[in-house]
């Protein structure tokens, strides 16, 4: 595979936005769009820009390298091996089922709980798997990437997707829902499809993988006998369950407030005038009851699930070290490119030029128009990245042309749909260049094999809308 250029396509992408506000005039919506003067980037802010970054969301470095130290120490207990070839062996000549369940788990994780990069928490296990299994590495990238872009086009109750948009456009939950589980499923579907017919065609070429597999270890107990596998798994799982019993979004979506009662009950317990519990948690829980969880909680968790697990298998501290400096090696340009990702965020919060792009496609037509709207939306997912700044920023202008609100929940479902695609092939997505700089996959090796895929979830996409319209 020739040198990856993953590094440089985003580096391209950042000087280009910045270009960009040297050309365009910036335009914002405040009761009214206002275009105003030109605000470009300067020489300083050039560099400036990437340090915000790295203070308003240093925090996804955090995790991804908390993932990394995890999967370090998981290799040096020796039953990371033993957990692959067992999946391995149980899902021989049985690769469609195995595809279909992965993409299905991973699609609606992100429908009902939101997740984005966060699920590159399964990725290490997933590429051992899929690697194993005698695949490359594009087709780990097209079954994570992929899921997640169709979990976010499909949301149905997550509350960083369904429920930011939903928030801005009054909707609720169940607009729209079983065409949004009809997006959910046929993309899987489509997804499970294309995977599953690149590898029958043999469209695969096996890479220098050695690194992305875990180590054949063996840690025995004091009398002798080889450590069982059971322990990590169970710590494992005890991570997804948390992973998704936090996130869940059960007061806005479910109308079940218990674990949010529960959880002021406990932070309310005191010793004389002292706060016990809520001292001991901490102020990052103060509001933090299941279902409200964020990346601080789940960095969390994974630090103190890797000291289990290396005081479970007795791993010694500088193989714990070694194992953590491993994992952190290989998520390095991960954390690097997913965070500086988020200098075209900031490029465009400071210089707002989106809505200068935006404004002409959408005064093609009068009111609602579901073309046009899906390629603004498609081309502020690219620049605004995050669900909540796409919504921010476009929707209160978007619904300044568009009055009818009967229309809203497709332009809810538009939107989440528009943010999927972006997540599958943007420069900017953060989920992608996590994925492929860990796998050191070239991003245009990846728009090489993903882009049928993209075009058939786009056809997808419209003739769902189309209906819509229709009915």
């Amino acid at each position: 595979m020739k040198k990856n250029n993953t590094l440089k396509v985003l580096l391209i992408a950042i000087l280009f936005t910045y270009l960009l506000t040297w050309i365009l005039p910036i335009t914002y919506f405040n009761n009214e769009l206002t275009t105003d003067v030109r605000y470009p980037v300067g020489l300083f802010d050039m560099f400036n820009y990437p340090t915000l970054t790295l203070y308003y969301f240093g925090t996804t470095a955090i995790y991804v390298l908390a993932v990394g130290a995890f999967y370090g120490v998981l290799n040096k207990t020796g039953v990371f091996k033993k957990i692959v070839d067992k999946i391995v062996k149980t899902f021989k000549k049985k690769e469609v089922l195995f595809f279909a369940i992965v993409v299905a788990f991973i699609a609606l994780l992100v429908s009902f709980c939101g997740f984005g990069y966060e699920i590159i928490f399964f990725l290490p296990l997933l590429a051992a798997i899929i690697l194993s299994m005698g695949y490359d590495k594009i087709a780990v990238a097209e079954t994570v990437v992929g899921s997640i872009a169709v979990g976010y086009a499909g949301s149905l109750f997550a509350k960083d997707i369904t429920g930011t948009y939903g928030d801005t456009l009054a909707t609720t939950y169940t607009d729209l829902i079983w065409f949004r589980v009809i997006m959910l499923v046929l993309g899987m579907a489509l997804l499970v499809f294309n995977i599953v017919y690149r590898i029958k065609k043999k469209e695969i070429k096996k890479d220098d993988d050695k690194e992305l597999l875990p180590e054949k270890v063996e840690k025995k107990t004091k009398k002798g006998k080889v450590k069982k596998s059971w322990p990590a798994i169970v710590i494992f799982c005890l991570i997804v369950v948390l992973m998704i019993i936090g996130t869940l979004n059960f007061s806005g979506a479910f109308k079940i407030d218990i674990f949010e009662k529960f959880h002021q009950s406990v932070l309310d317990v005191k010793i004389g005038d002292f706060a016990i519990f809520s001292k001991i948690l901490g102020s990052t829980m103060s509001g933090a009851s299941f279902g409200n969880w964020d990346v601080a909680q789940y960095t969390t968790i994974l630090v103190l699930a890797t000291i289990v697990l290396a005081i479970i298998y007795r791993v010694s501290l500088n193989d714990m070290l070694d194992g953590y400096k491993d994992g952190a090696k290989k998520f390095g340009l991960s954390a690097f490119l997913m965070v500086i990702t988020y200098t075209v965020l900031i490029t465009t919060s400071n210089n707002p030029i989106v809505l200068t792009i935006i404004k002409p496609l959408m005064s093609i037509t009068n009111g609602f128009n579901s073309v046009t709207l899906s390629i603004s939306m498609f081309i502020a997912s690219i620049f605004n990245i995050d669900v909540y700044y796409t919504s921010s920023a476009m929707l209160p202008y978007v619904t300044s042309i568009i009055t009818d609100t009967s229309v809203y929940p497709l332009v809810g479902f538009i939107s989440q749909t528009m943010q999927g695609l972006a997540v599958l092939i943007a420069p900017t997505s953060v989920v992608l260049l996590g994925v492929i700089a860990y796998l050191k996959v070239n991003y245009t090796e990846w728009i090489k094999n993903i882009w049928k895929f993209f075009l058939e979830f786009f056809l997808l996409a419209f003739i769902l809308f189309i209906i819509i319209n229709i009915i």
